[in-house]
């Protein structure tokens, strides 16, 4: 082969120099560079790295050559590099950046960001991968921070009761937390930007609005109060503040909360309601004092009431201690110490005494003192509430007066009353006494009388007679008319007699002198049987001790009788008399078919005799009148003497 010109000799040598330099450029950029370089074979073997990178990876450059790319990489980020690798051999891409975790030879982890070229050389040599690796541990560490940071802060936000939002710099809602979700029903997409105003209440919507737009405009903080709804529909009543954040003094977002504050607000309007209330009674009442008062006894409240009754003025009053009222002889003897005590031991003391105005002059007040409690039971203080009573105890003061005059006028009163009370008593006794004796001395008359008739007339009537029954046999022999008529004046003589013994039985039955009211009732019934039917249903072991009662029963029961038959036509009396328990009881039922008075006040002379001897007997008489045709019913009752 003939020699090159000389010039192409020179052509190629200066080729040679120029690669040569380029070697040694590349290899002082390689053992000198600061950030890791490393060149990788086909199936992850390591060809060379720099002392950037061993220092980085802590290993030896000879030590890279007996492991691969697999060894040093975190398991969870080979698989992305090994994807990466394919494509870039493939021709897919040109090169590519990706931020892995290495695994130092120490075992510590590093974060690192790698770009990656294909080199495919001209000479024929074997072809690599070309990686720069850049040490990013710090960077990745602070975005680890801020990522915990942030999750930190969404776990607070998501688990207060409170709603929190975010704004932009330009005041729209880029974030709410789960509270926000969870009370509104919203979506994101529905609350983002200015779309969380839909559920404030149309009530408070304006005002919050330009509320909110002068903050944003100022950068200052908001603050509102305003009505939020439910989505249940329900609006409640939140506290809202949003807070700018600045950097370098420029504001580049804005942080909000809103505090649920539904229940203060009906609270306070509870309290204002209790307030009006209070002040509607406590003014509404000008007639009655009311004051608190500390644990100290100082005065803390003083009505327009208070005002009007003791002449302080509210200025006057408040600060003063609650003996400013008090006489000083009260003072003196310690009841302003003593109504506190009481008040703070039973809760209450009546407070009942004189006191004093502004201008010294004195009432009398009628009041309360109350002890007020906290809401743990501790002692918080003392009301006192009271009236002017001075009208009032003045003329209670007459009005006692006066009761005591009158009750011992009532007591004078009473003692002649009661004395003539006495004394009608006693003419009531008299008078009963003479009454009893009259009607015992007109049974005894009636007992003589009846015994005369029976011992004198009957007796001689009976022997004329006989003796005109004798005379007229005599007779009778020589006249016959003469006996005849002689025979029939004995009959008419005997007949007289028979009615003498009637009356004489009338008027005084014998069986009574000898204690016999059954006897006497029994010959009663047998003589009132010869009128209408008569049965008498009697005990014969009945006695009674009185002989008084025993006539008056008699009595009773006679008249009875003449009344069934005057006035009722019965076809049927029955007389009935026996003991009951401690009474003794005389009945004469009649079936007559007229009716006849019940009552006594209204009744005839006969009833009232009856009412009169029944009553005199100690006992009591009833008339009962029973359906038409089943006639009349007498009752008397009187006590079983012994």
């Amino acid at each position: 082969m003939p020699d090159a010109p000389s010039d192409q000799l020179d052509f190629r040598k200066g080729i040679a120099q120029a690669d040569l330099a380029s070697e040694l450029r590349f290899r002082a950029m390689f053992e000198q560079a600061s950030v890791g370089i490393v060149q990788v074979a086909e199936g992850g073997h390591f060809l060379a790295a720099n002392p950037g990178f061993c220092e980085f990876i802590g290993y030896s450059e000879e030590e890279l050559n007996r492991v691969g790319v697999r060894d040093v990489t975190h398991p969870e980020d080979f698989p992305a590099e090994e994807e990466l690798t394919r494509q870039l051999a493939a021709g897919a891409i040109p090169e590519y950046t990706l931020e892995k975790r290495y695994v130092r030879k120490n075992g510590e982890i590093v974060w690192g960001s790698m770009t990656a070229k294909f080199v495919r050389p001209a000479d024929g040599q074997l072809l690599y991968t070309l990686a720069i690796i850049h040490a990013i541990g710090d960077r990745k560490q602070i975005q680890e921070d801020l990522r915990q940071s942030e999750q930190r802060f969404r776990n607070v936000a998501d688990n207060i009761p409170q709603v929190i939002w975010t704004n932009d710099a330009t005041g729209e809602a880029n974030y709410f937390n789960r509270r926000w979700y969870e009370y509104s029903g919203l979506s994101y997409e529905q609350s983002a930007g200015p779309g969380w105003q839909a559920i404030v209440h149309p009530d408070d919507e304006a005002e919050s609005k330009q509320q909110w737009h002068d903050a944003l405009n100022k950068g200052e903080v908001f603050d509102a109060e305003y009505r939020l709804r439910a989505k249940d529909g329900e609006y409640r009543w939140f506290i809202g503040r949003n807070v700018p954040l600045r950097d370098n003094g420029k504001v580049i977002s804005w942080f909000g909360t809103a505090t649920d504050i539904d229940e203060l607000k009906q609270t306070q309007a509870r309290r204002m309601e209790v307030e009006q209330r209070f002040q509607l009674l406590v003014e509404g009442t000008p007639d009655y004092a009311m004051f608190l008062l500390n644990p100290d006894n100082k005065i803390t409240f003083w009505s327009s009431g208070a005002e009007r009754v003791f002449g302080w003025s509210a200025t006057e009053a408040v600060g003063k201690t609650g003996s400013l009222i008090f006489t000083p002889e009260d003072r003196t003897k310690g009841e302003v110490e003593k109504e506190l005590v009481t008040a703070a031991e039973k809760g209450f003391v009546p407070d009942r005494r004189w006191h004093l105005r502004k201008d010294g002059s004195r009432l009398w007040v009628d009041g309360v003192m109350r002890r007020i409690d906290k809401g743990d039971g501790t002692l918080r203080g003392f009301a006192k509430i009271c009236r002017d009573g001075t009208d009032l105890y003045n003329a209670a003061w007459k009005l006692r007066h006066a009761h005591d005059d009158l009750e011992q006028r009532v007591q004078y009163r009473t003692a002649e009353l009661q004395a003539m009370n006495e004394t009608l008593e006693d003419e009531m006794t008299r008078r009963q006494r003479l009454e009893r004796e009259i009607l015992e001395v007109t049974e005894r008359e009636r007992a003589r009388i009846s015994q005369d008739l029976h011992d004198s007339l009957c007796q001689e009537l009976t022997a004329t007679a006989f003796l005109l029954k004798s005379r007229a046999k005599t007779l009778g022999r020589e006249d016959p008319e003469a006996g005849e008529a002689l025979s029939e004046g004995a009959e008419m003589v005997n007949k007289n007699a028979g009615l003498a013994r009637d009356l004489a039985r009338g008027l005084h039955p014998l069986e009574l002198g000898t204690g016999g009211l059954v006897a006497a009732l029994r010959e009663l019934a047998a003589r009132t049987t010869d009128a209408v039917t008569c049965r008498c249903e009697c005990p014969r072991s009945l006695r009674v001790p009185d002989p008084n009662v025993a006539v008056n029963l008699y009595r009773i029961a006679q008249e009875a009788v003449t009344n069934a038959l005057k006035h009722a036509k019965p076809r049927e009396v029955v007389i009935c008399v026996e003991r009951a328990g401690s009474e003794i009881v005389l009945s004469v039922c009649d079936d007559g078919a007229r009716r006849r008075k019940s009552k006594i006040r209204d009744a005839g002379l006969g009833i009232q005799m009856m009412q009169y001897r029944a009553s005199v007997s100690g006992g009591s008489l009833t008339v009962e009148t029973r359906a038409r045709g089943q006639g009349t019913k007498v009752t008397c009752r009187v006590p079983a003497k012994a």
